[in-house]
């Protein structure tokens, strides 16, 4: 008879990837099921590709891109810096993160350490069987199963490091990332310990490196729906590579791969912007985290839409209710598309729309958009502003073609130097505004948290509104349950 594995644990990745214990609190349902023949012993290359298919399905975990325990990869960057402000409406569920008192015994902390590897522990099985089911009549679809699990692996450590590491540092071997994980092994004695900057960057980019090789020839098309791109295709695997080469500063490298996705992926235009985040539209969403009814979505920790509370709201610097202040305005495309003003007791209040619900529905249903091409704009200005003064005139025009997309009557400015990356970072704020991106591209830029715009005020929670550049806090803590059980983990300094 055939067994369905329905459960797999995810504390720490499956006790197995990262040898650590896990509860019955730590399975993870895999929709859709895949065989226990599958995970163990597959016959076929079917059998992988549903692996494949049940790690992206991991990407919907509450600690990662879903709600229910945090969003630790979509919404909480933006909770834990100064664009989403904790009202008098919230539960305090995630206040821990959110006011910077995180500890290695935090439950949430827990779950956006395990929650990646996770997905490794899938792309992991995925890479160890391919190879046995390809012969050359298939060998463009297992290029296309095998390119995707490389990819997921970079990604998922790579959103890993952002988190944990103290620096982004390329080319330091002092400064730890995480374990990468190239195997899938159940083995008590398995104590991966954290690579070293270069080392680990060395890791992720050999593994989107091949990724694209692979993605580059394959045999269907990876992503057929209209409007939606729930799989990583050759352009999803170049968009991460650029990613990561910004946060290397490798900027000769992130502006190649960023021009690449521009070209695979126009900038959307402004009658079909709003509907990458209701599925009317698939616009300029290069690889999207895929919700489907009855699934849930990223946003319910924020704006909860079933019941109208919000229990984070933007902070005003980033929008006001009359749209006539803030980084978006509007006569932006964006202040429609993200932001709704709401009637609640306390009056009404300006929320994030942005994740409501599909369609004409607010039942929280959603898609996280985790790579579109507004990004690959800003990736490639960065890039170009900080190589060279000769790169500035082509990094304003990418900020300039950007904002003319969003902005009605936009007019074009010329900035050079300190004020064009204060620019680009400003562009950045309001561009992936709920993305996942505020946290970590203050940290990476190594500047302070300055919460203002209703910090401090009755009716909103935050206690503490500022956040040092050299506050420990900028990483997270190793958790207690991994080091309890792998004395070769170093922990984060401070905690």
């Amino acid at each position: 008879m055939k067994k369905v594995f329905k459960h797999i644990f995810a504390a720490t990745v499956l006790a197995a990837t990262l040898a650590t214990g896990c509860s019955k609190s730590d399975l993870v349902d895999l929709k859709p099921e895949f065989s226990l023949e599958a995970l163990e012993n597959p016959s076929s290359i079917d059998q992988v590709e549903e692996v494949l298919t049940a790690a992206y399905s991991r990407f919907r975990s509450g600690s990662y891109y879903g709600d229910g325990n945090g969003s630790g990869f979509s919404l909480m960057p933006d909770m834990m810096s100064d664009n989403l402000l904790e009202t008098n409406e919230s539960l305090a569920n995630y206040k821990s993160l959110t006011d910077w008192i995180y500890a290695e015994d935090d439950a949430l902390v827990r779950g956006i350490w395990a929650a990646p590897y996770a997905v490794i522990t899938n792309a992991n099985i995925v890479l160890r069987d391919i190879d046995k089911f390809t012969t050359t009549d298939n060998q463009r679809r297992a290029n296309r199963i095998k390119g995707q699990a490389l990819a997921i692996r970079a990604h998922a450590h790579f959103d890993l490091f952002r988190f944990f590491a103290t620096s982004y540092d390329r080319n330091s071997t002092t400064i730890l990332a995480v374990p990468y994980m190239t195997e899938f092994l159940v083995s008590p004695s398995v104590k991966p310990a954290r690579l070293n900057n270069k080392d680990f960057y060395d890791r992720v980019i050999a593994d989107l490196t091949a990724a694209v090789g692979l993605l580059g020839n394959v045999d269907a098309t990876i992503n057929p729906s209209t409007i939606k791109r729930p799989n990583i295709d050759l352009a999803g695997a170049k968009a991460i590579q650029a990613r990561v080469y910004l946060y290397a500063g490798m900027y000769t490298e992130a502006i190649t791969a960023a021009s690449d996705v521009i070209t695979a992926r126009p900038l959307a235009p402004a009658a079909s912007f709003a509907g990458m985040y209701n599925e009317q539209n698939a616009g300029e969403i290069i690889w999207n985290a895929q919700f489907d009814a009855g699934q849930g979505g990223p946003g319910g920790g924020v704006y909860f839409s079933q019941n109208n509370r919000s229990a984070y709201a933007p902070a005003a610097e980033i929008a006001t209710m009359d749209g006539t202040t803030g980084l978006i305005r509007n006569d932006d495309v964006r202040y429609t598309a993200y932001f709704a003003t709401i009637a609640v007791a306390n009056g009404p209040r300006l929320v994030m729309r942005k994740y409501r619900g599909k369609a004409g529905l607010t039942d929280g249903n959603a898609n996280f958009p985790v790579f579109r091409t507004g990004e690959m704009y800003l990736i490639r200005a960065e890039a170009r502003a900080r190589t060279s003064p000769a790169q500035e005139t082509a990094a304003m025009n990418d900020l300039n073609v950007l904002r003319a997309a969003r902005i009605t009557n936009y007019t074009n400015e010329n900035l050079t130097g300190a004020a064009l990356l204060t620019a680009i970072a400003n562009e950045r704020r309001r561009e992936l505004f709920g993305e996942g991106h505020r946290f970590f591209d203050l940290k990476r830029t190594t500047r302070t948290i300055v919460r203002a715009g209703g910090c401090g005020n009755p009716s909103i929670s935050p206690a503490v509104c500022t956040l040092a550049s050299n506050a420990r806090e900028w990483a997270l803590p190793i958790p207690f349950d991994e080091r309890s059980v792998n004395d070769n983990i170093q922990q984060n300094p401070g905690y």
